[in-house]
């Protein structure tokens, strides 16, 4: 069995089409709970940017709603399996679902979240992996597709709620396109591998307020190939 340890938890990663990576530590690490109660996780994989976001709701909420959703079926036993053995806060907060977000959407009168994240599946036509769960988590043509991603967002979002997603930065700005009259970016981080190496991820999070957008730069690693005193401060509440 693959674990991944974090300070104050662990998970199981080992049957989910994803394994715990960068992008979805900092895009916990990077996106503020706030006064949020109820989360959705979009693409939850093993669940952990639900459960990093949950460690940070244990300091604000008593009895947060913290769901996740996933169209592959081991990914989802597995979050639940985790949510079973989670310490920070009970059991019976979480609610991992198999299914599409475009689904939960549909319905009449969907229940809606005061925060919503993704790491999205975000190639589109590039040359595609070999093996299917790869692709149902790294591509979106059939899945996911950035347009139903978005529409589905403005249906299960609150009114006052944010929504934080990591893409590539081409990726990025197609999808931000998309939001141009219906969402609002409040805050954009550019990630880079070195100082040296050019921004391989962006981290775009959006309300329904028109409100100024901060932007600000992260790098990972310095000339060493060590971690940088700038990431080792975000991740400090997550990682060892």
């Amino acid at each position: 069995m693959s674990i991944f340890r974090f300070k104050k938890f662990s998970l199981s990663h080992d049957r989910s089409t994803m394994k715990i990576g960068t992008d979805a530590v900092l895009l916990s690490a990077l996106t503020e709970v706030g006064d949020a109660q109820s989360v959705l996780d979009v693409g939850c994989g093993c669940g952990v940017i639900a459960f990093c976001l949950a460690q940070q709701l244990a300091h604000t909420q008593t009895h947060p709603v913290i769901c996740g959703i996933d169209t592959d079926a081991n990914s989802v036993t597995e979050a639940r399996q985790n949510a079973v053995a989670f310490p920070l806060i009970p059991a019976n907060s979480f609610q991992f679902i198999q299914g599409r977000v475009q689904d939960l959407a549909a319905v009449s009168q969907p229940r809606t979240f005061d925060l919503i994240v993704s790491n999205p599946p975000f190639y589109g036509h590039d040359l595609k992996p070999a093996q299917e769960k790869r692709l149902r988590s790294k591509h979106r043509d059939h899945q996911l597709p950035f347009e139903e991603l978005l529409q589905s967002v403005l249906k299960l979002l609150k009114e006052e709620g944010r929504f934080a997603l990591i893409l590539p930065p081409v990726e990025g700005a197609q999808f931000h396109a998309l939001t141009e009259g219906l969402l609002h970016c409040r805050k954009r981080v550019f990630i880079q591998p070195t100082a040296k190496k050019p921004v391989h991820r962006v981290i775009q999070e959006y309300c329904r307020e028109d409100v100024p957008c901060t932007e600000r730069h992260l790098v990972i690693r310095n000339e060493q190939n060590e971690y940088t005193e700038e990431y080792r401060g975000v991740t400090k509440p997550y990682l060892l």
